[in-house]
């Protein structure tokens, strides 16, 4: 994990350099330890995240970042079971999960962390190349991140709202909720999205739904 950081998240650099800076703050970071099965299966996961916070007490929409509607999720599902694909295959929902997703994401700012104390150096801290999680513009980041993925794989964005996309060529919908992708398509369709998605990203077929065996 720490290798990860050191290759990509982030490049070490000497604190001194930072008084050159307007703001030369350094942000914390720590380790957060999140068991995402139960008491009886647990999964443990680490994820070392920075701890910016709003130091003037005011909002700032360019840190922005969109969420859906519950009712674009809710016309996936009603479309599932109503209609078939333009191949006339039964519609199946997809739902994938891209992994440290906020890490795919470059850093726009220039944001510099503590590092953790397995790396730790006197006088040393890091510049982030990529998004942090913790860092206050990470999701909209992400959002940046995403959205050119979906629209270099062919896919239209949502006016209504940018978390929904559309590709009509391979017919299908997808909602983006944060790291988690709901897509409603045929089964050639969904596999096409999984191997473009996996060009760009590090990810995680949940499930796939649909009224057939399997």
């Amino acid at each position: 994990e720490l290798n990860y950081f050191n290759a990509t998240v982030w490049e070490i650099t000497d604190s001194a350099g930072l008084r050159k800076l307007k703001d030369p703050k350094v942000v914390r970071s720590r380790w957060v330890l999140c068991n995402k099965g139960d008491a009886a299966n647990p999964d443990v996961r680490a994820r070392l995240v920075a701890c910016e916070v709003n130091t003037n007490g005011t909002k700032e929409d360019s840190f922005y970042a969109s969420t859906p509607p519950l009712e674009a999720k809710k016309m996936l599902f009603s479309q599932s079971t109503s209609r078939k694909s333009k191949r006339g295959r039964v519609l199946k929902l997809q739902f994938i999960d891209i992994k440290r997703a906020y890490f795919h994401a470059p850093a726009k700012r220039d944001v510099y962390v503590d590092l953790p104390q397995e790396e730790f150096e006197e006088g040393m801290c890091g510049k982030l190349r990529m998004s942090m999680y913790g860092t206050r513009d990470a999701a909209q980041n992400w959002e940046a991140c995403y959205t050119e993925a979906m629209l270099n794989a062919g896919f239209t964005q949502g006016k209504s709202n940018p978390c929904v996309f559309r590709n009509s060529r391979m017919d299908l919908t997808t909602v983006i909720h944060g790291d988690d992708f709901t897509t409603l398509g045929d089964n050639e369709s969904l596999e096409w999205l999984e191997i473009k998605l996996k060009e760009s990203f590090e990810l995680v077929v949940k499930a796939r739904l649909g009224p057939e065996d399997g």
